[in-house]
C-alpha cells in the first residue's frame, strides 16, 4: 500500500497493484485496474518512487523470514562425492 493524495481529500493508502498507468496531464491520474480513474495531487515520480520503497520492502521482509525460518544444509558423511 502506498499514499497518495486525491486532488478533493485527505490521504489515503492505495494497493500499488492495483495501478495500471500513471497519467500527467496537467494533474497526475492514476489508471487502476477496475477502469476507474483517481486524480492525484503526487507528481508520477513521486508515486513511482513510492511503488519502488513499497516493491522493495516486501522482497525485504520476504528475504528476511526466508533466511529465519531456512533449515540450514549440509553434506552426510559418505553420501557426497
Amino acid at each position: 500500500m502506498i499514499p497518495v493524495s486525491p486532488l478533493k481529500g485527505r490521504q489515503v493508502f492505495l494497493n500499488a497493484d492495483l495501478i495500471e498507468a500513471i497519467e500527467s496531464c496537467p494533474d497526475t491520474v492514476l489508471v487502476l485496474a477496475n477502469g476507474r480513474r483517481m486524480v492525484i495531487v503526487d507528481s508520477p515520480e513521486v508515486v513511482v518512487h513510492r511503488i519502488g520503497e513499497f516493491r522493495a520492502s516486501v522482497l525485504a521482509a520476504v528475504e528476511a523470514n526466508v533466511k529465519a525460518a531456512a533449515p540450514r544444509l549440509s553434506l552426510v558423511d559418505g553420501t557426497g562425492e
